[in-house]
């Protein structure tokens, strides 16, 4: 399994497209990728309020969503994010997992 602090741009997006940018729900932060639901919500819930802040000092209006989405939820802002940290000890890993990539995501 690739520890957290490992991974790329390809690797922070393909983790990106699993999940449920700016959910409630815990469950729908669940990867293939070993790391643990509440460390991957932390993580995206943080891009978020990176992106949306880079939005409002463009001066997108915060109702212009389809706008800011085009612009903000893309793999080099996501790498971005990732770079703004120096230490990733808080990312906690699932026990049990299995380096499979055939996790039913829409179940």
């Amino acid at each position: 399994m690739k520890r957290f602090e490992e991974f790329n741009a390809d690797d922070l997006w393909n983790l990106r497209q699993q999940i449920v940018l700016n959910s409630l729900f815990i469950a729908d932060y669940r990867n293939n990728m070993g790391i643990d639901e509440n460390s991957v919500c932390e993580f995206f819930d943080g891009f978020m309020s990176y992106i949306t802040e880079l939005g409002r000092e463009a001066g997108i209006p915060d109702e212009e969503w389809t706008e800011f989405w085009a612009k903000y939820d893309n793999k080099e802002y996501l790498e971005e994010w990732f770079y703004c940290f120096d230490d990733f000890s808080w990312v906690k890993y699932n026990e049990d997992f299995e380096e499979k990539n055939d996790i039913d995501f829409a179940a």
